[in-house]
């Protein structure tokens, strides 16, 4: 019999359950040991089905990372474009990343957590295509928090581009060592009322930057 052609929605259905089952096998057996023959035995189906829909194990787990990054922007995004000053803007995205990240720990792994190739790996490849469209959709949402923290600081002529940059960084490295302690329940283990201290970490974030912010000539 000919074969059935599925339908726009049938194929998404699919690609989606694939790639939903890729990534809870990536974090189980990391991306070495990672194979399209261990996620078709998951799916119970044939690895040349799988193939049928993505082109190698690379390509699905950047188009993870994709959809990890296309989520993270959303909520990023959202809370930049509510009506609010820039400093109420900074927190509103603060509190997005963390609730992201504490939302969707298996994205947040492979996003942020895990020593995965990155679009270097990929240069000079087939698939480089496809690792910096991954590349510039994980950096749209940086993009917007520097936005937003240039606006606090556009008062502040000593303030360079470069700082900026640093400053978004040092606020990323906060917020990724709470999800990371929080995601792996270290923080549960030594604080009773993790929400407060949550909190706590946000308001000081935030404390940080205002501090700089009034005493900068």
């Amino acid at each position: 019999m000919p074969r059935t052609t599925r339908s726009p929605e049938e194929v998404k259905i699919i690609k989606d359950r694939i790639l939903e089952t890729a990534l809870k096998l990536l974090i189980e057996d990391g991306f070495m040991h990672f194979s399209m023959r261990r996620l078709a035995a998951r799916l119970r189906i044939t690895a040349a089905s799988i193939y049928n829909y993505f082109t190698n194990k690379d390509e699905l787990y950047l188009l993870i990372q994709t959809r990890g990054f296309e989520m993270l922007y959303d909520a990023i995004y959202e809370a930049s474009k509510k009506p609010a000053s820039s400093e109420k803007k900074l927190e509103n995205i603060i509190r997005a990343y963390l609730k992201f990240g504490m939302d969707n720990p298996e994205y947040y792994e492979i996003m942020f957590s895990r020593n995965t190739p990155k679009y270097i790996d990929y240069q000079g490849t087939a698939i480089e295509p496809t690792a910096f469209y991954e590349k510039q959709t994980a950096l749209m949402s940086a993009d917007i928090a520097i936005g937003v923290i240039s606006d606090l600081f556009k008062n502040k002529k000593t303030i360079s581009g470069r700082m900026l940059r640093l400053r978004m960084l040092q606020i990323w490295c906060t917020l990724n060592g709470t999800i990371n302690l929080f995601n792996s329940r270290v923080l549960q283990e030594v604080e009773d009322n993790t929400q407060t201290a949550i909190r706590f970490i946000a308001k000081d974030v935030m404390k940080r930057v205002k501090s700089e912010l009034e005493g900068q000539p």
